[in-house]
Parts: structure tokens; C-alpha cells; sequence
């Protein structure tokens, strides 16, 4: 067996392994904690509320590290497998992304609340309905996990050309010059002792510079550190559009 073979083989096991081993035992979890928390197997004092919400938002937080294992595999897949359709930007991507995130992690909801729509004038796009809300989900859990307490999120997108030019941008500690071009490849996680260390897979960045590129794009970083830091990305638009 050569080395390019033992490595395909490593992968295709991970993939597996991620996808049964994981996922299926943490959907029973996230499942059932749900059913405790509505009050199926009864009413629950606001001490086992809070423990079951504690449970939960843990389980969602692997959920979206395995999430981001699954995706890799798409991302990683050809041009051809894309289902593009014309998508409300704001209606049909970012509001449904901050609602799934709402969802799944209740504590940060007076955050999402406050993320802001920036400048937009691209009403529609077309694009792969479900790599979009992964981008997206993936810029704004970011960007809440690195961005400061208070500080501004903010989304924009514009329509240049034959293009369209996103950003998401978060007010915060952001990134070393020096850093910014290795962000997004495959399993990097800065490190900085500046910045407190958070869980991660090191693919979210990743995924998105993937997607991106399977959308005719390029993606790229800016930050001014320890003040802000943005990633911006074009997709191109179709001749006819």
C-alpha cells in the first residue's frame, strides 16, 4: 500500500468515524436534552434547567466541530456537485444562519441580536443555498468567539462588476499582519497568547476559502490588531444576471 493510499484510507475512516461514532450518539444526545428541557419527562427545577442548557450548548459546540469535519469532505468535492439557485442574500442565508445559531446557543443570543447589516445592495445571488449558510455560519461563530464582548459585527454585501464583494467584520483582538495568510488553510489555529484559547477543528476558515472558490471567488483576510478584523470575498455573478 503506498503512502497516498494509506492517507485516502485515513481520511475516508475519519470521515466515517465523525459521521457514526460521533454523530449519531450526539444527535440522541442534543435530542433527548431538548425533550428534558420542554418538560417531557417532566417539570424541571430552574437548577436542572440551567444543567440541561449547560449539556446542550456544550453538545452544539461539537456538533459544529464535527460539522465542520463533514464539510470538508463537500467542500473538498468538485464544482459540478454545486446546486445553485438565485437566494435572498439577507432572507435566505444571513437571517437564517443567526437564527440557527440563536437557537443552538441561547447565551449568545443578545449578541446575534446586535449583529449589523452594513452596506448591501446585492438583493440576490446565486449560489449553493447550503454551502452559504455554512460560510456564514462559520464567519459569525468566529466572530463571536474571538470578537470582543461588546464590540460590532457587522455583514455587507455589495455588487461590483462581475462580482459580489462580502464582508464580515468584527471589532475585537483580531490577527498578527504576519498571520493573515495562513488562516485559512486546512487544520491551522493561531495561537496567541493575547487571546484566550478556544475549542475548534482549525477547518472553519478553511471551508470557507472553499466554498468561496467553488463559487468562482477569492477570499481574503484584513485586521488591525487589537481593534478589528474582516474577511472579505467576491463570488461571481453570472453573465446574465
Amino acid at each position: 500500500m503506498d503512502d497516498i493510499t494509506r492517507k485516502l484510507d485515513l481520511y475516508e475512516f475519519l470521515m466515517d468515524f465523525v459521521s457514526h461514532e460521533i454523530r449519531n450518539p450526539l444527535n440522541s444526545i442534543i435530542m433527548f436534552s431538548n425533550l428534558m428541557a420542554e418538560g417531557a419527562y417532566g417539570e424541571l427545577t430552574a437548577e436542572q434547567q440551567e444543567i440541561v442548557k449547560r449539556v446542550l450548548v456544550s453538545a452544539y459546540r461539537i456538533e459544529h466541530m464535527t460539522g465542520d469535519f463533514l464539510n470538508m469532505r463537500r467542500v473538498d468535492a468538485k464544482e459540478e456537485l454545486l446546486h445553485k439557485e438565485w437566494l435572498s442574500l439577507k432572507r435566505d442565508v444571513i437571517l437564517v444562519a443567526l437564527s440557527d445559531l440563536t437557537d443552538k446557543f441561547p447565551h449568545l443570543t443578545e449578541r446575534l441580536s446586535q449583529v449589523l447589516e452594513g452596506d448591501c445592495s446585492a438583493g440576490k445571488i446565486f449560489a449553493d443555498r447550503q454551502l452559504l449558510l455554512t460560510l456564514y455560519d462559520n464567519l459569525f461563530f468566529n466572530a463571536l468567539k474571538y470578537g470582543s464582548e461588546k464590540g460590532r459585527i457587522i455583514w455587507d454585501c455589495l455588487m461590483e462588476g462581475d462580482h459580489w464583494l462580502l464582508r464580515v467584520y468584527n471589532e475585537g483582538k483580531g490577527v498578527r499582519k504576519e498571520e493573515l495568510d495562513n488562516i485559512f488553510s486546512k487544520f491551522v489555529r493561531i495561537k496567541d497568547k493575547e487571546i484566550p484559547a478556544q475549542a475548534g477543528t482549525g477547518l472553519g476558515l478553511y471551508n470557507v476559502q472553499r466554498i468561496v472558490k467553488l463559487h468562482g471567488g477569492r477570499v481574503w483576510a484584513e485586521s488591525e490588531y487589537g481593534r478589528n478584523f474582516a474577511v472579505w470575498m467576491t463570488i461571481a455573478r453570472p453573465a446574465a444576471s
